[in-house]
């Protein structure tokens, strides 16, 4: 089954992408208004009436407006959102008119499913507070392998742990937020400049294309066809500068793929994911990375639920 992967919305401004599959959508993050969240929707052919969940992966205002948790709740939709954000979000009351409907689900770090049936696994990310990034897959046709997504924005390193989890993708999202030498020459005070370059901050051009050469090196040849650029500063970097760095990431590797660099005005990319025809790195018997339990057995169930009808970096 194809996944439609659109970023709505990537930046300080505002973050918010629409994962949808069998016409139900998931969003990941909540950065904009709903009128203009709904506009998005509408220019990747998908509405508010089709939003069956969305997944926080933090609680800064560029990723969650409270406008937004309110309509959420008038609409009926699901909220994922980390037990660590409730300290945030407990006196909003958009966030307290979802819980009272029973409409918050929180996640750890096991993988768990969407109304619309995507197998989440939530990855923990270095930054201000709780933040998560995703493997996301969809259930795939019955001898089919699922289409794969991963999801990673909003850290300041990276680690073998994340790159691993994202492994075999076929559509990787990762932070290019900054150029180096332009977040140095910025202007900005000296403590900004530190955190963003700070292990805590957010990942540079080239600590992004680092991430994505370890996941392309976890990966099979097949893998990874889709990668889209996350994040970018609009003061600090610049989207021929990130596609640069990513695609000398692909050359370094000997690989190709489409790369697109997110929007922070209009929706880029829209994209169609279905899986590639590969036999998983994993299942060959890839080593795992030290340190990490295997994720528990985890399986589709037949019948999934139906889903219901800023920080200035």
């Amino acid at each position: 089954m194809p996944v439609q992967f659109a970023v709505l919305a990537s930046g300080s401004q505002g973050n918010a992408t629409l994962v949808q599959a069998g016409g139900v959508g998931t969003l990941l993050d909540l950065g904009l208004g709903p009128r203009a969240l709904g506009t998005r929707l509408e220019s990747v052919r998908s509405g508010w009436e089709r939003i069956g969940s969305a997944i926080l992966t933090h609680t800064h205002g560029d990723h969650v407006d409270e406008a937004t948790l309110d309509h959420m709740a008038r609409q009926r939709v699901i909220l994922f959102c980390h037990e660590g954000h409730r300290v945030d979000l407990a006196e909003r009351p958009g966030f307290q008119m979802l819980e009272l409907a029973g409409l918050v689900r929180h996640y750890d770090d096991r993988p768990f499913l969407t109304p619309s049936g995507l197998r989440v696994e939530p990855v923990e990310l270095r930054h201000d507070g709780p933040t998560f990034g995703f493997r996301v897959e969809a259930k795939p046709g019955r001898g089919a392998r699922p289409v794969a997504l991963g999801y990673v924005a909003d850290t300041g390193s990276w680690s073998d742990l994340m790159a691993e989890t994202l492994a075999e993708v076929d559509l990787l999202g990762v932070e290019f937020n900054h150029d180096v030498e332009m977040q140095r020459r910025s202007g900005r005070s000296a403590a900004l400049i530190a955190r963003n370059l700070g292990d805590r901050g957010h990942l540079s051009n080239e600590q992004g294309a680092g991430l994505l050469a370890a996941v392309l090196r976890q990966s099979g040849p097949a893998a990874v066809r889709h990668v889209v650029l996350l994040h970018l500063s609009q003061q600090c970097n610049r989207p021929n500068l990130a596609l640069r760095a990513a695609r000398a990431s692909l050359r370094g590797e000997g690989r190709r793929a489409s790369v697109h660099a997110a929007r922070q005005a209009t929706a880029h990319p829209d994209l169609l994911v279905t899986a590639s025809r590969r036999r998983s790195v994993a299942a060959a018997g890839r080593p795992r990375v030290a340190g990490r339990s295997p994720t528990p057995d985890f399986r589709f169930p037949e019948d999934p639920a139906p889903g219901p009808a800023g920080d200035d970096a």
